[in-house]
């Protein structure tokens, strides 16, 4: 092989190397409580930075890498960008005191946006696009007469088309800003509505009684609830698929939030009067209670979840608010790891089992340049050395009792578990691995209990998209 084919094929495991020998400690599977007060509203696609209501204002938080979120005072936060640079929300107008949307960056800070006329407040946003250019919301035109809008950047608020009988909101966007989707009023309350571009917009029917209320990035899938059961659409005018919802009975309704591209895992929540209970939606296993899959996954203790409120591309990371210990008007804002999705990942075996178990290895992210990547070992002896390989091809041989995959290793690093026999690190996947990579980890783990002296973890193989 020549020195620049050994360079190629070398370049992705040296980055991956790299890469997790700078990462920073995470759970495969974990809830973080943020303080009393508190509300999560928003995540980035990739599961790095949330947003939302803290009780002088808002926050921001790349939970990943600081240690604690940025607070804001001011303004609150509805919804982020994707890549967490400009938040939407609402604020005092600097003005005349009232309520106004507003847009937040670190170099400006927040700005309010404006509106048209003035009824106790004067507009109010509630979802951002991808790339942070646009907002929506409702705005009053002609005293109190509301409608939704689209404000964009350089252009300013334009007014939606009036749908129904009146009192119009919009509510979500997409990242790409194909479709826009909220409430009018219909025959009898809220009935469900969508805009296009052009600011036309349509009714599903005015004697259903619900809300649109998110979209997966590019619009192609619709959520929003009908009649107390909360739907998905593929694409305007596609079918719709009944989600239903958590709990029985009529004076509940299914809120669906939000929804990862691949239609997967929707985050939502069940609403009865000031009465919440979240949920997550999966293809798998249907409506599941927030507080039953955490309970499932180990993680006990967590007080009643009330919304969640989005959820990241990979459908491993939502968030959303829960019940404070302060109160029935206590809430607090939570982040939960779910650790469930493999995403490109398959697990090839070859481990042996020690003195605390078959030590196993697992990873979560799309792998994707730029996105959240994961990796977590479990079941090694307190504080054991290990070794981690990375190759780039599978050349099995039997050792330790076990399978070696990830051989002829291309590098390898040497790690350590913490003191309950576990390693967690996460970090960014990088750029410059091509499409299609295939790559083999596993790691030899000091276990003084058996025989060999070590004992071999099962081997995950990527392969990236």
């Amino acid at each position: 092989m020549t020195s620049r084919m050994a360079s190629r094929f070398l370049l992705p495991s040296l980055l991956i190397v790299a890469a997790l020998s700078s990462a920073a400690p995470v759970g495969a599977q974990q809830y973080i409580e943020l303080g009393p007060g508190t509300w999560c509203n928003d995540i980035t696609p990739d599961g790095e930075v949330v947003v939302g209501t803290a009780p002088l204002g808002c926050f921001i938080w790349r939970w990943r890498v600081d240690p604690s979120p940025t607070f804001i005072n001011g303004a609150d936060a509805v919804a982020v960008s994707d890549d967490g640079t400009v938040m939407t929300g609402n604020m005092a107008d600097p003005m005349t005191g009232n309520q106004v949307a507003g847009r937040w960056t670190q170099a400006t800070g927040w700005v309010p946006i404006g509106g048209i006329s003035t009824c106790g407040s004067i507009s109010s946003a509630y979802d951002i696009t991808g790339d942070g250019s646009s907002i929506v919301g409702f705005v009053w035109v002609n005293g109190c007469d509301a409608h939704g809008f689209r404000w964009t950047d350089g252009v300013g608020i334009e007014v939606l088309d009036s749908l129904g009988n009146g009192t119009n909101r919009c509510s979500a966007i997409s990242a790409d800003g194909a479709i826009m989707g909220g409430f009018a009023q219909g025959s009898q309350n809220r009935t469900p509505s969508v805009w296009l571009p052009d600011l036309t917009g349509q009714l599903y029917n005015i004697d259903w009684i619900g809300e649109v209320y998110g979209f997966s990035e590019d619009g192609s899938i619709i959520l929003g609830a009908a009649n107390g059961n909360a739907f998905s659409q593929a694409g305007l005018g596609g079918p719709l698929t009944n989600l239903g919802k958590l709990n029985t009975g009529v004076q509940w309704t299914g809120i669906p939030e939000d929804v990862t591209s691949d239609g997967q895992t929707i985050a939502g929540f069940d609403v009865a009067g000031l009465a919440r209970e979240a949920w997550v939606w999966t293809a798998s296993d249907g409506i599941i209670s927030m507080n039953d899959r955490l309970t499932a996954l180990g993680i006990n203790g967590v007080g009643a979840l009330l919304t969640t409120r989005a959820v990241s591309e990979d459908g491993n990371v939502v968030v959303g608010g829960g019940a404070g210990t302060g109160g029935p008007f206590d809430f607090v804002g939570y982040i939960a790891e779910l650790g469930t999705n493999e995403g490109p990942f398959e697990d090839v075996g070859g481990g042996t089992t020690g003195i605390a178990g078959a030590p196993t290895l697992d990873a979560a992210g799309t792998l994707q340049p730029h996105s959240a990547f994961t990796m977590g070992l479990t079941n090694a002896p307190a504080n054991a050395l290990m070794l981690a390989w990375v190759s780039l091809s599978s050349t099995p041989f039997n050792a330790f009792g076990g399978t070696i995959h990830a051989f002829p290793n291309a590098t390898n690093i040497f790690l350590n578990a913490d003191g309950s026999g576990e390693f967690n690190a996460a970090t960014t996947w990088p750029v410059g691995i091509p499409a299609g990579t295939e790559l083999w980890f596993q790691f030899i783990v000091a276990d003084a209990s058996v025989f060999w002296g070590k004992t071999l973890s099962n081997a995950l193989k990527a392969t990236t998209p």
